[in-house]
């Protein structure tokens, strides 16, 4: 019984997640497809150089309220599973674990979107700050440092969430914790592999500085 829960978990992870910001807003507000756009991505990085600031903010929050949201409705059904009273600690976490990297899986091959998605950059970043503050800040922190100084998103997003299942680690975290770190830091930066090609040509586009609504 206990398994059939984890997988409705993961369902409604994956759901959430399959709702993405970018794709909803281009349907409903443009009667448009992002990935008909700029780098043809569904993501927030897309959003600001074909919509602007404004529009990214708005995509952004979505995106970042569907992370924690997964998380937290992962944790919310973990009391209808049957379980010991000792185990519930361990039993909340990997829900929360499961929901998280589930709701990433959706964001990235959206159900409703023909498995086309995003990166899940954004994504993946509400749900580790959810999930941990501390491994979450760390890796933030490398990511904004290499902005601030080389101003390539990709470069920056590879960099933190490599570092994810390593500072996991540092910290002393649970086998759990650190097996979704490493498969979520995997697949990020799997869908980064032509990112990671520009960046060894030197023919990869760097963050804008300002960036204004067209």
């Amino acid at each position: 019984m206990e398994q059939l829960w984890y997988l409705v978990i993961a369902a409604a992870a994956y759901l959430i997640g399959s709702l993405n910001g970018s794709l909803l807003s281009s349907r409903l507000f443009w009667r448009d497809d992002i990935r008909r756009h700029g780098s043809g991505n569904a993501g927030a990085t897309n959003v600001l150089r074909t919509h602007g600031v404004k529009w990214t903010a708005a995509v952004s929050a979505w995106d970042v309220g569907k992370g924690i949201l997964a998380v937290w409705v992962g944790r919310w059904l973990v009391p209808a599973m049957r379980h010991s009273p000792e185990a519930l600690e361990d039993t909340l976490r990997y829900a929360a674990l499961l929901a998280g990297f589930f709701v990433i899986a959706g964001h990235v091959f959206p159900l409703f979107f023909k498995f086309k998605g995003g990166k899940g950059v954004i994504t993946a970043c509400a749900v580790f700050f959810t999930l941990d503050w501390q491994v979450a800040s760390l890796a933030l922190g490398l990511f904004m440092l290499i902005l601030i100084f080389t101003r390539f998103l990709s470069l920056g997003s590879v960099c933190a969430v490599f570092t994810l299942p390593l500072l996991g680690l540092l910290f002393g975290r649970g086998w759990a914790d650190i097996a979704m770190y490493a498969v979520t830091a995997a697949l990020v930066i799997f869908l980064h592999r032509e990112n990671i090609k520009r960046l060894l040509r030197g023919t990869e586009n760097k963050f804008p500085r300002n960036k204004t609504a067209p």
